[in-house]
Parts: structure tokens; sequence; C-alpha cells
């Protein structure tokens, strides 16, 4: 025995470093290829779409739909090939689809989405704009404006890189479609739930269709030092926002009920709920990213993410203690609003609450609503989803071996070799929820390099992107479209 057990040991390391050798594998990296050359044109280009404030309010009645207008409108001045080559459909203020057809109709399509709408650009508290948010300025080396990461930058990249495409004579193997819708950040129920309703009607089917997503995260894990990440995302967190409610009798406050009121009974609800936090667990998506970062982390971070199959649990508990990793790992539940009574001498007779969730892959919104069902038993209270966003299930992937993960990886190797791209979930809810039945393989991902700050300025302020940036996501684009 006393034989037994250092032979076992050493078989268990073996293992380990077995598993850590296959996938400590660096990637061929490439010669960084020069960025599209540029006198500043497409960055004005940019600037004058930053200056056209296309703003989505939650109270539609806000929404200047003359400026969704002439945001189409400026696009034709600023891409004049991509509309003459290009078939262009323009079915109202908040949609327009490009074809831009292939030399063999036997490729399966592909389809590029992006919105142009903004959220508003309002300061907050004692924060300001360093320039006007609509401004568009360029200033030592940064364009300045509401959109420029958010994402009208995606937009106008397509179009030009189309429009630079185009004028040297080059045709797409197979055919691209370019989907742009006009009120994402309100949901997109005008735009990109009628696009894709459109395309369905028609039986279109893609090999990939690629949104926003993920970025390229320079100084944002540090065990990765100054190795930024490209996080490619491949799937994306569902959403429902639930109503939870009370029900009883209204009456003076002088006389209530011995089981308690309204509000004494949600807040018991909501108490059950918060007691304890959904489910940990790692998805595909999640496990890929840990092992693609094997050969840039030090060996026993190596060892760890290369041995999930070990230290799942390890993981799990670390991502836990921090809010933004703890989301990539569980459904999460956020009570967000309150509604009961108007008076404090009067019983009301009804309380209310919202709790949003964004849905791990793996769970759905009915197996969610039983949790809380279930937690609820016992007390009156009902559960329904509020309506007032779209609900939507996770979605996944068809298959883990992702062409369009490989296209995009490609392409990162050429424009941006310097980076480590990695499989992602997206916590966000993008346009791309409507395209779920359209193909298999959804990309969500921009070629910016981000840091924490500029991850902070989207829907907040001094919103902003750099010159050198714009470039090497131009060639990013340039590279990914020969790929295709």
């Amino acid at each position: 025995m006393s034989v037994l057990i250092p032979l076992i040991v050493i078989l268990f390391l073996i293992l380990l470093f077995i598993r850590y050798l296959m996938l400590n594998k660096k990637d061929h990296q490439h010669q960084n290829t020069p960025p599209c050359p540029d006198s500043g044109e497409f960055a004005e280009k940019l600037s004058t779409l930053i200056q056209i404030p296309t703003v989505s309010w939650t109270d539609h009645e806000k929404t200047d739909i003359k400026q969704l207008i002439k945001f189409q409108e400026k696009l034709v001045d600023l891409f004049p090939l991509v509309h003459e080559k290009l078939e262009r459909e323009v079915p109202d203020p908040y949609g327009i689809v490009y074809k831009w057809a292939g030399s063999d109709p036997l490729e399966e399509p592909v389809l590029f989405l992006a919105h142009y709408d903004v959220v508003p650009a309002q300061e907050q508290g004692d924060e300001s704009w360093h320039h006007p948010p609509f401004s568009g300025i360029i200033e030592n080396g940064e364009l300045w404006g509401r959109g420029t990461l958010d994402i009208k930058s995606q937009l106008t990249f397509l179009l030009e890189t189309v429009e630079r495409l185009l004028h040297e004579g080059f045709q797409p193997k197979r055919s691209l479609y370019f989907a742009f819708g006009g009120d994402e950040e309100i949901s997109g129920t005008n735009g990109a739930q009628k696009l894709a309703a459109s395309f369905k009607d028609k039986g279109l089917k893609f090999a990939m269709i690629m949104d926003e997503g993920g970025v390229i995260a320079q100084h944002m894990l540090s065990f990765l030092g100054d190795k930024p990440a490209a996080l490619i995302g491949l799937a994306e967190k569902g959403f429902v926002t639930f109503k939870i409610s009370a029900h009883g009798e209204s009456g003076h406050s002088s006389m209530p009920p011995s089981t308690g009121t309204v509000v004494s009974t949600l807040a018991q609800g909501i108490s059950r709920i918060c007691s304890r936090r959904q489910p940990s667990r790692l998805t595909p998506q999640i496990i890929g990213m840990l092992q693609g970062f094997v050969p840039w982390v030090p060996l026993p971070l190596g060892l760890v993410f290369a041995n999930l199959w070990l230290f799942n649990p390890l993981i799990r508990l670390i991502f836990a203690g921090n809010k933004s990793t703890d989301s990539l790992i569980r459904t999460s539940q956020a009570f967000t609003v309150i509604k009961s009574g108007e008076q404090e001498n009067i019983i009301p007779g009804e309380a209310s609450c919202l709790v949003n969730h964004r849905i791990l892959p793996g769970d759905t919104i009915e197996s969610l609503k039983q949790r809380h069902m279930k937690k609820l038993k016992g007390l009156n209270l009902t559960i329904e989803d509020a309506g007032n966003w779209p609900s939507n299930d996770p979605i996944k992937p068809e298959k883990d071996e992702n062409q369009g993960f490989y296209w995009v990886k490609e392409a990162l190797k050429e424009s941006h070799p310097e980076v480590v791209a990695v499989p992602f979930l997206v916590n966000g809810s993008t346009d791309s929820k409507y395209y779920r039945d359209l193909s298999g393989q959804i990309i969500r991902f921009t070629p910016l390099i981000l840091n924490q700050e500029d991850i902070n300025s989207i829907h907040g302020i001094n919103e902003k992107v750099s010159l050198e940036n714009l470039e090497r996501a131009l060639t990013f684009y340039r590279n990914l479209l020969f790929k295709l």
C-alpha cells in the first residue's frame, strides 16, 4: 500500500499534464497585415453618421423618425458603388437590406447584421461629455460620439469594405446579405424582427450570421497579462422579465389583516427568491474559452483550465466571486421595479414587482418559472411574463464545430495577430435572436480592441473609438469577406 499510493499520485499528475500538453498548442501567428490605407476618409464618413441623432426611446413617441430616414438617405451619398451595384430594400425607417450577389448560387449565403439606432446620450450626475455626443469630433487620433462603439461603426465597416472591394472589381463566391435595424436598443420589433420574418418568408438559410456581441478585450483578463483576447460570441443568453403580484383587500391601515398586507406577502416572495442564486454550470462556450487560454497562461492555471473535468467546481467557485464572471455561469436574476400603494394610511389591494433574468443556455423560460413557483409555494402570489420586452430562450449553435468561428479566427490572424481568439457566451440581447431559425451558426463579435473604460462608455458617457482601431477593423472585414 505504501508503494501504491505514490504510484497513483504520479499517474494522476501524468494524466493532468497529458491533457495540458494536448491543449498547449499556440496557433501559428501571421505577420501583422498592414491596416487598410486610409487618409481619414473613412473616419469622416463615420463622423457624418454619428452626427445624425438616431436615438431610440422606450417611449416610442419621442423617437424622431426623420433622423432614421436621414440616416438611410445619407448612406446613399457616402457609399455610391454599394447603391449602384447591390440590391437594396428599404421597407420603412426601421430597416435596410442589401444583397451582394455571389458568383456561385449553390453556395449558402452569409448574413451580416448591425443597427443604426443609439441610446440617448444624457449626462449622468456630475459626469459630462468631453465633446457633444453627436458632434462626431475627431481629435488626437480619436473619433467621439454616441454610436462609435455601439454600433454605427460596425455598420459602416461593412459598407466601406464592400465599397472598396467593388472598386477593385471583386465579387464574392457566395451571396452576402446585410440587414440593418433601426430600433435594436428598444428590442428590435420594428426592425430586426420584421427583417428576419421577410428572410424567412423567402425561404432563405444562411451558412453564418454575424452580429455584434464580443469584442477584443484588452487588459480585462489579468491572467493574460498584456495579451488581448478576442471574445467571439457563439451563444447568447435568453431574456425574460417576470411580474410577481400579490392581491388582497384594501382598507384602513389601522386595521391590518393578521396575515399581513400584500406588501409583506410580496416581500416574503422576493426574500425566498433572493435567498439562493440560480445554479451555476460551465457551458460549452465557457469551457472552450478557458481551454483556449491554456497556451497563454502560467503553468498552474493552464493545468486547471486544461482539466476542467476535475477543476470545474473550483472554477465555478472563483467565477461566483465576481459579478462579471458570475453572470457567465448562471442565469441571473435582478429585481428592478416594485410598485404598491399610494398613501401611508391606506392598505393597498395589490403589490407587484419585476424580476429580470438573463437565461443561461440549458435553462429555459419555463424551467425558470417552475423554479420560482416552487419557491413561492404557499404564498398568495402569481407569476407571469411582464410582456414589456420580447422574451426568448437562450440561443446555442447547432454544432460545436463552428465554421463561422473558424472564418473569424482566421481573419483575425491577419488583422490582429497578437490576439488569442476564443469562444464566448454573450450576456446581452442582440438583434440576432430574431434570426435563430435562419442559421445554425450565429457569430456575435465586433473587431474593436477595448479596455474596461471603453466598455463602460457604451450606453454611458464619452463613447469614442481610436482611428487605429477603425483601420484594423476594416482590415479584418476585408480579410473575412475574402475567406467566405
